[in-house]
């Protein structure tokens, strides 16, 4: 039976990258006995890719032929996944159906390198040791092993990453702890700079560096420091019990033992209110104390003063340390620098890894919007360029290395919108659907390393933005 149309495709194969340009001459013709109409489709191409042919329809008479050009435009952002394409030329009339033919088009679409890297504090300052966060990101389109390493030009600094490598498919991110440590300078800062290398597991492949400095403060400035410190005690202490004992003396000198009493009771409760700058203890208190400043025991009623004292400073610091609530909207509305929250213990970003949101893979930024129904102020994610977009990309707020959290709470503006995923210091994760760490959770993993914060995904399969106010933690204890 004779077919009713025959087709050609040239080139029969093709060999293509990411963004490339197509072009393939389909060349029709018509085995029937009555004029027909035809067009191509063509089946099987990477998501995204965009297909023009002209003519869009070919009119041919009974043994007639036409060349019909079809262009291929492959996608760049994000790039298709890498592999072969069997692509269909479909020919087909668009008023009969049943008159179709399909002839396969082989297309090798190469695999794309676009490996980023991040490191995150840039700067660390300590004494011996410090830690970063290296953050990686694989933009190309076939999955790869990472190996990291790292170096310096002294090669003094000691590193350890946990984990070692990283597997990541295409558009997918991943996080390692890098722990260093070098000897400390004997009297000068000393300022140490790394090269943080990604070395795909690829024959030939370009490692990809990023940059990070570790600053150590020097080892005999910090030892001075404490010698004066407990040189400056001593003093104190030694002040504390001998001022009351020479006023005693002076009183007994001069005045009868009854009229030194006083004096004496006077002298005691001055020296005893004087470092807590307050109201002057009771009158029994410094007559115990004079009392006792008259004798050999003149001693420990300073040294008791002076214990009372310095608990009542400590557990003020402590109050006021314990917890701190941060506004996440005092900056400007737009987009916010990561850094901004540095000096508050913590930085803010985007993660487009972890939830794919169309059109937001460059989304790793963070802003602060105001609502235009409520006129309420919040942070959420975006792009590097508009605040207005890319708000269903979770949030991150990552604490600075050497200050995990070790207790958490985000202040959402609309209660039950959103949930919480935790990352520990010991690299274990667990989630936190009420947007809360307890510090008994965070001491079992070594404290909060960061926070991920997603939208809730409605009954209708809607996601609703981030949108935080306020951050309260705590340090670990």
């Amino acid at each position: 039976m004779t077919l009713p149309l025959r087709v050609n495709v040239a080139p029969e194969r093709a060999e293509a990258s990411p963004g490339d340009n197509l072009q393939f001459d389909v060349t029709v013709r018509n085995a029937s006995d009555i004029v027909e109409h035809y067009g191509v489709e063509m089946l099987g191409l990477p998501e995204g890719a965009t297909v023009r042919a002209e003519p869009e329809v070919a009119k041919l008479r009974p043994a007639e032929s036409a060349t019909l050009t079809v262009k291929v435009t492959l996608p760049v952002q994000p790039p298709p996944p890498a592999g072969t394409y069997v692509v269909g030329a479909l020919v087909r009339s668009p008023y009969r159906h049943d008159v179709s033919r399909c002839v396969e088009v082989p297309i090798q679409l190469a695999s794309v390198e676009q490996i980023t890297l991040r490191t995150t504090p840039e700067v660390v300052t300590g004494g011996r040791t410090g830690q970063y966060t290296v953050e990686l990101t694989n933009g190309g389109n076939a999955p790869v092993r990472l190996f990291l390493t790292a170096t310096d030009p002294e090669r003094r600094v000691s590193t350890v990453f946990q984990p070692a490598y990283l597997d990541l498919p295409p558009s997918a991110a991943g996080r390692a702890l890098l722990s260093v440590a070098a000897p400390p300078p004997w009297n000068k800062e000393k300022q140490r700079q790394l090269t943080i290398a990604a070395n795909p597991q690829v024959p030939g492949a370009t490692p990809v560096t990023g940059t990070a400095t570790f600053v150590q403060e020097p080892r005999i400035a910090s030892k001075f420091a404490k010698i004066a410190g407990i040189a400056a005690g001593v003093i104190v202490l030694a002040a504390a019990i001998a001022v009351p004992a020479l006023i005693a003396k002076g009183g007994d000198d001069k005045q009868t033992p009854a009229a030194a009493t006083q004096p004496a009771t006077a002298g005691a409760g001055a020296t005893t209110a004087a470092p807590q700058s307050a109201a002057p203890p009771p009158v029994g208190a410094g007559a115990s104390a004079g009392a006792s400043a008259g004798g050999q025991t003149a001693a420990p009623p300073p040294t008791t003063a002076a214990t009372t004292t310095a608990p009542s400073t400590a557990a003020t610091t402590n109050a006021g340390t314990a917890a701190r609530q941060v506004d996440l909207t005092k900056p400007p509305d737009g987009v916010v620098a990561s850094d901004f929250f540095r000096n508050d213990g913590f930085l803010v970003s985007a993660d487009p890894g972890t939830i794919s949101v169309p059109g937001c893979a460059s989304a790793r930024s963070a802003a602060v919007v105001t609502d235009a129904t409520s006129g309420q102020r919040f942070l959420t994610s975006s792009t590097p360029d508009d605040p207005t977009k890319c708000h269903e990309v979770p949030l991150m707020l990552d604490f600075l290395p050497n200050g995990a959290a070790g207790a958490v709470q985000v202040v959402p503006l609309t209660p039950n919108t959103m949930t919480m995923e935790v990352h520990f210091a010991d690299l274990s994760n667990a989630p936190a659907p009420t947007l809360t760490v307890p510090p008994e959770l965070a001491a079992q993993h070594g404290g909060v390393d960061y926070v991920l914060i997603s939208p809730a995904v409605a009954g209708g399969g809607v996601a609703t933005p981030v949108a935080v106010t306020a951050l309260k933690f705590a340090p670990l204890s």
